[in-house]
């Protein structure tokens, strides 16, 4: 590559940077246009892991990630509940790393629909909802208990594997709280569920 190429590329990539952090360190492929160019310098970059590639169409400038903090995110859903993956990882109750957040609302709700920060919604009863709702600094999410028993109960979408690795790092952590878990198991009718598999961990 001679200079002069070198000197545009090294423009093009600096550009490229700007939008990232003005966007809050995403960019989607119609910002830039669609533009090949941009393409091949977005690819060069994740080769050499300066850019992740979260979906098709959506990127993240790594060096610029803060907007991932849960804290943002309830800027723009101030009612939304940390839930699932987003819970079990803020727990450390499974090595999964969500590539979005997992946020709970109300039944019925609307929240806004943005790709900045990336997330998944659920909307769940009023009861489900409400449950076990903590505050942890400027976030809101489900306490460790109720996180268990999330896993559980929707133990057929998230799969077994993720299901029996929170179980297992509850029962190993200083946090676990059986007699709260069950409370919760009752309100959620997973007794029957959760009680043989929580004998098989112990």
């Amino acid at each position: 590559m001679c200079i002069f190429a070198v000197i545009i590329h090294n423009m093009q990539k600096n550009k490229l940077i700007k939008l990232f952090k003005k966007n809050k360190g995403l960019i989607r492929s119609k910002d830039f246009n669609y533009q090949p160019r941009v393409y091949a310098i977005i690819n060069e970059m994740i080769e050499k892991k300066e850019v992740s590639k979260l979906k098709n169409g959506l990127f993240q400038y790594k060096a610029f990630s803060n907007y991932n903090e849960p804290a943002e995110i309830f800027k723009i859903f101030p009612n939304a509940v940390l839930c699932l993956f987003s819970a079990w990882h803020y727990y450390q109750l499974s090595t999964t790393v969500p590539y979005l957040q997992h946020l709970a609302f109300p039944h019925k709700s609307k929240p806004a629909n943005t790709d900045y920060p990336p997330v998944k919604f659920y909307y769940w009863s009023k009861e489900q909802y409400e449950l076990g709702v903590v505050k942890h600094g400027n976030i809101r999410i489900y306490d460790i208990d109720k996180s268990v028993c999330d896993a559980v109960k929707f133990r057929n979408k998230v799969g077994e594997d993720i299901t029996l690795e929170v179980l297992k790092n509850y029962m190993q952590s200083s946090q676990r709280n059986i007699e709260k878990l069950m409370l919760y198991a009752q309100k959620m009718r997973i007794e029957k569920v959760i009680t043989p598999m929580l004998k098989m961990l112990i």
